[in-house]
């Protein structure tokens, strides 16, 4: 153990400096003179830690949503494929006298934040949790009918347990898949050539047949000139899709006498949602974007009049709309299954390293990584007895405990090739033993204007270079509580058991519960945070057993304490 003591002048000073909010983890580094009463011990614990491959995760009705392509030189590449049930949004409809769709659209907004407005009028938005490069990443997507129920429960287990469906698993539908592309616009960007656009979209003033109208209400001569319609409706960059008439035609509005549109439970039966599927145009090359399905905007615009009669045999015929409802949101009522399809080749590079790591005496180098076939690393704290050690001071001679924080330092010469945009933002730490959050998470109430830097106190935000690909440098977590409980006697007299930590990525940090992983190779099942499921992204941290040049980025243990200088 390496041992530094500092003076310190009060306990009042001493505590002012623990509580505050420091998100650098700096302020008890520093000098600090005292009196001869307490002195502020740092230890630093050496620890092992190791890295295992999660392989499927389970991907039913996530909160969000991967899709599109993304390729990683570091981890490999990662085809993310999109299953949803659709309801009505209305059961039982009534669509009039011989409805007519005039069209049928599917708008789903991506993550985005308003930058600026131009003095056109126009919003320049910047995209967020779209991995690749949204503009140029160019990938196929067609968008098919699903011919596979997506069941509520597992008939394996007499229909007492949820179904539970995993990221590996597209050959069960595969078979049942459409064979009409409905996403048929002429428009490649809504398929051949599909993109993540960071512009916002327009819907367009039209009259009542659906012809486009300039601002003094006249229908357009020339309806392919956009820069004299008017605008009715701005919405923020998100997918935009025109969808095929003539299935729709067939498959809602002509089917209201079947008694398929009666409630929803029939419906889902009848129809069985939708699948998107995407496809490489060039080999290695795409983007893939993190979307939540159940803000979607799913509407049917149509045509239809009352039944004619004697008195009125040629009625007029009104423009109607009808919302049609998908992807899943356990905080509403919308509980339409979904499944992500996460397809994940992996390089050879990140193979290698997943072999490498050895769970007795640590690795040299922690593989974390989102999504399929990704991975997780666990930390023992008391592999090497030294936490055993403190326990008895902490016991016996009364030393306090003020802060603890483990730092990760990321390999930078593993993460080569690498763009510093495509290192996870955040990890976490979680207890692996309970499948839990720490009680640091829990008791950090700390928030920032960007949500997924909330909890910034707890920690795990990337420290990124000033300059040039701001690549990341370290990663650092406080669990000070976390070290408390397993230091100290709980209230029977006993020790905490030891609990091993676990570490992933994390695509939000308010996305707390956790989900199924199985690896088949191994034979293996077990748990990981949800939100890891939920991002593509990877690195490669530095573990516990390094070569002697870097021991400087070993993977560190540091522990606060005050204790009575009269020892």
């Amino acid at each position: 153990m390496k041992k530094s003591f500092f003076k310190i002048s009060s306990l009042l000073f001493l505590f002012i400096v623990l509580i505050s909010c420091d998100k650098d983890f700096n302020s008890l580094d520093s000098d600090v003179i005292g009196n001869d009463h307490f002195d502020l011990v740092n230890e630093e614990v050496s620890l092992v830690a190791y890295s295992i491959e999660t392989g499927a995760v389970q991907t039913n009705n996530l909160p969000l949503n991967a899709l599109g392509i993304y390729n990683n030189p570091k981890f490999g590449l990662t085809k993310a494929h999109f299953v949803t049930q659709v309801e009505l949004g209305t059961e039982n409809p009534s669509f009039g006298y011989n409805p007519v769709i005039d069209s049928v659209y599917l708008y789903v907004p991506y993550f985005s934040q308003l930058k600026s407005t131009e003095t056109s009028g126009e919003r320049i938005y910047e995209l967020d949790s779209i991995y690749g490069n949204p503009e140029t990443g160019k990938f196929k997507l067609s968008v098919l009918e699903n011919g596979y129920y997506l069941r509520d429960y597992d008939p394996t287990d007499n229909l007492e347990s949820a179904q539970k469906y995993y990221s590996d698993e597209k050959n069960l539908i595969d078979p049942f898949k459409g064979t009409e592309l409905l996403n048929n616009s002429t428009n490649i960007a809504q398929n051949d050539e599909f993109y993540f656009s960071k512009k916002e979209l327009y819907i367009y003033k039209t009259d009542g047949a659906g012809l486009y109208i300039d601002a003094n209400g006249e229908v357009l001569s020339n309806q392919n000139d956009v820069s004299l319609r008017v605008i009715k409706e701005r919405k923020t960059p998100g997918i935009w899709l025109d969808l095929k008439n003539t299935f729709f035609q067939q498959k809602i509005l002509d089917a209201t006498s079947s008694g398929n549109l009666f409630n929803n439970n029939i419906f889902k039966n009848y129809f069985r949602g939708l699948l998107f599927e995407v496809e490489e145009i060039t080999p290695n090359q795409g983007a893939l974007a993190i979307l939540d399905f159940s803000k979607a905007e799913f509407k049917i615009i149509y045509k239809s009049s009352v039944t004619p009669t004697t008195g009125n045999p040629n009625p007029d015929r009104t423009r109607k709309e009808f919302s049609l409802k998908m992807g899943y949101n356990a905080s509403t009522t919308l509980r339409n299954n979904s499944v992500n399809f996460l397809n994940h080749t992996a390089s050879s590079d990140y193979l290698a390293g997943l072999d490498d790591s050895n769970e007795i005496v640590g690795s040299e180098k922690l593989y974390i990584k989102g999504g399929d076939n990704g991975s997780i690393a666990f930390v023992d704290l008391f592999a090497n007895g030294e936490l055993d050690d403190l326990r008895n001071n902490i016991s016996n001679n009364k030393w306090l405990i003020n802060d603890a924080k483990l730092t990760f330092y990321v390999d930078k010469v593993a993460m080569q090739g690498v763009p510093g945009s495509s290192e996870p933002e955040r990890i976490f730490i979680y207890d692996a033993t309970n499948n839990s959050v720490l009680l640091d998470y829990t008791f950090d109430s700390s928030t920032a204007a960007n949500l997924k830097n909330n909890k910034f106190v707890f920690g795990g935000i990337i420290e990124r270079e000033t300059t040039g690909d701001k690549k990341g440098i370290k990663y650092t977590v406080r669990i000070t509580e976390h070290i408390k409980r397993v230091l100290k006697l709980d209230a029977n007299g006993d020790y905490l058991n030891n609990i091993k930590l676990g570490i992933s990525v994390t695509e939000s940090i308010g996305i707390s519960s956790y989900s199924n992983f199985i690896n088949r190779i191994e034979n293996r099942l077990g748990k990981l945070p949800l939100a890891s499921i939920l991002n593509p992204l990877g690195t490669v941290l530095y573990g516990n057993n390094v070569a002697p040049d870097d021991e400087d980025k070993k993977l560190k243990l540091s522990i606060y304490f005050t204790k009575p200088n009269n020892e």
